[in-house]
């Protein structure tokens, strides 16, 4: 599911999420894919959150590397932002953007944080299994674009293997438990 869309006209970056009854607002066709550049039509009703979806059920053929996400994982990025701006002072004069292109290493960030100062810093959230070498191949490609990025580590990629790569890639560890909607930081662990 796609939550943001580009107004066909205007480029403006439209996320759905943020109208309680997007149909009422949005047409189909009003809004093409950010990755690909097609028409994009309205999907709200009562048994699915309200999102883009593209025309016969087509999926995006675009060159980024992005993934499917579940409904946990799209929650947690709502959640996630919240208790960013909640708890850390600098977070609050910051803008969020929600899936975002990263045109020079063909990824979409699930977070794109971007700072008055211009630093930008992507928070990535991993609930799938992921191997060391891919969380250090997309790391990499999110340097390359001059961006930092923040691993938040849950469900089955959670495990002792990812935290200790966190621990000895950026010196600490964040996990998000998605059953309570907390988050708990890991300051140190066993290397």
């Amino acid at each position: 599911m796609t939550f943001i869309g580009l107004h066909k006209d205007t480029s403006e970056r439209i996320d759905i999420t943020q109208f309680e009854h997007p149909r009422l607002i949005i047409k189909s066709g009003d809004c093409v894919c950010q990755l690909c550049g097609s028409p994009l039509m309205v999907r709200a009703g009562n048994v699915y959150r309200a999102h883009f979806s593209h025309y016969g059920e087509r999926e995006c053929h675009s060159e980024f590397r992005s993934h499917p996400e579940s409904p946990e994982h799209r929650e947690a990025k709502t959640i996630l932002a919240q208790f960013l701006k909640e708890n850390y002072l600098e977070y609050s004069s910051a803008r969020f953007d929600y899936e975002v292109p990263i045109p020079e290493v063909r990824r979409v960030a699930d977070i794109l944080v971007n700072f008055p100062m211009g630093w930008r810093i992507a928070h990535e959230i991993q609930l799938a299994g992921i191997s060391i070498e891919e969380l250090q191949a997309r790391t990499d490609d999110y340097y390359k674009a001059g961006i930092d990025v923040v691993w938040w580590l849950g469900k089955s990629a959670d495990t002792l293997t990812n935290r200790a790569w966190c621990v000895q890639t950026f010196g600490y560890c964040v996990t998000l438990n998605l059953r309570t909607g907390n988050h708990d930081r890991i300051k140190t662990l066993p290397r």
